[in-house]
């Protein structure tokens, strides 16, 4: 019994000795894990610099008023606006300008200032009140808004720099002479331009686009002759007949259209018997060697001509009034009674090819235009940059 309770003293002394380093090695490892989380003097300067420089800004320029909304300039926008100091020498625990920023969010009866600043392995962020009576834009007093238009001229407060709050690029440190007065507003313009539909016609201007469409014509004139029977040569009766085009230019041209016509003179009827051109009913009588003593002249009648295109071939329809029957003479082959009609008939021959290339041989012009409007829109901005416009190069300080 008395050896059952006899202490084991080693046993107790190892295990003192064990638990005690154990302890030192928490206490170690606590200490290590402090210092690494512990910000240092020269980062602590510099978001404090920063949030000073931030709440003096925001005091300056129109900030949201609806709830929830917020607005922000970032690190880098701080340097581009002279509001702080870049340092050019490189340091080891440079800043991020982007991540690095100051947020002011519009609340219910204040406005929250956020600032963040992110150097290296150390980042923080702070955040204070700012209340509506530094708000340039908010409704208030007429005191608080002369208190207000004091706060946008005055000058920041002087920020102490050292070796440890230099911001390079990306860490910036602030200066006492890093704040001007005012805000510098940046005029930038967009230019935006809008056009009409394209319309036929040949209009020109200024404001005015053109362009042009084009296809091959050829052109040729025929000497036509109607025959008129005894019967129908009656004032006030019409009579139609079909002239079927031969020896087109182009074979490939699908549209006709009448350039002039007029009633050819006895000088041109030898172009009309030596070439046999177009002739309605003409198997059907002999025609002789001179057929200007019985054809009608302009003061027997009247006419008026359909071209179109039918199976491959080319057609004129005619269509003659009689208007006077004096001084005409009848030709007689055999028992037939026949009066002429002589025509004379410009056609143009049109391809249904139309290109924007200029085609060879002869051809017609389409013309097209539209009209062009630019509409030129100009905003101030305190930012470095505004999407969708260009910088002027124009500035104010507000």
């Amino acid at each position: 019994m008395e050896k059952e309770r006899k202490i084991n003293w080693l046993g107790l002394f190892v295990k003192i000795i064990i638990i005690f380093i154990f302890i030192i090695i928490i206490i170690w490892l606590i200490s290590k894990i402090t210092a690494k989380t512990r910000l240092s003097d020269g980062f602590k300067n510099n978001i404090a610099n920063m949030e000073t420089v931030a709440t003096n800004y925001f005091k300056g320029v129109d900030l949201p008023l609806v709830k929830g909304k917020n607005l922000e300039i970032t690190l880098g926008e701080m340097i581009d606006k002279g509001l702080i100091v870049s340092n050019d020498e490189k340091k080891e625990n440079t800043c991020d300008t982007q991540k690095s920023f100051s947020k002011i969010t519009r609340k219910k009866s204040n406005y929250i200032l956020e600032t963040t600043l992110k150097c290296g392995n150390e980042k923080s962020t702070i955040t204070k009140k700012f209340s509506f009576k530094d708000c340039k834009n908010c409704n208030g007093s007429s005191k608080n808004n002369e208190d207000n238009s004091k706060n946008i001229d005055k000058k920041t407060e002087d920020v102490q720099t050292n070796n440890n709050n230099e911001v390079n690029n990306s860490n910036s440190s602030s200066q006492n002479d890093s704040v001007t007065n005012g805000v510098t507003y940046y005029e930038y313009v967009k230019e935006t331009t809008t056009y009409t539909k394209w319309m036929k016609g040949n209009v020109t201007g200024n404001n005015v686009e053109n362009k042009y469409e084009y296809y091959p014509i050829s052109n040729d004139t025929y000497y036509s002759l109607g025959i008129m029977r005894e019967k129908d040569f009656k004032i006030g009766n019409t009579i139609n007949y079909t002239l079927k085009l031969n020896n087109v230019p182009n074979e490939n041209y699908y549209f006709s259209s009448i350039e002039d016509s007029t009633y050819y003179t006895n000088s041109e009827e030898s172009s009309y018997l030596s070439n046999k051109h177009v002739l309605s009913d003409e198997n059907r009588y002999n025609i002789p060697k001179s057929i200007s003593d019985y054809s009608l002249t302009s003061s027997n009648f009247t006419y008026k001509l359909y071209p179109y295109y039918r199976k491959g071939n080319f057609y004129i329809d005619v269509e003659a009034t009689i208007i006077n029957t004096d001084g005409i003479k009848k030709y007689s082959d055999g028992n037939k009674k026949i009066y002429f009609i002589p025509l004379k008939i410009n056609v143009k021959f049109s391809s249904d090819s139309i290109t924007s290339n200029i085609p060879n041989g002869d051809y017609e012009k389409i013309s097209y235009y539209r009209y062009v409007e630019t509409k030129r829109d100009i905003i101030w901005s305190p930012d470095n940059y505004v999407e969708g416009y260009t910088k002027t190069g124009n500035t104010e300080i507000r």
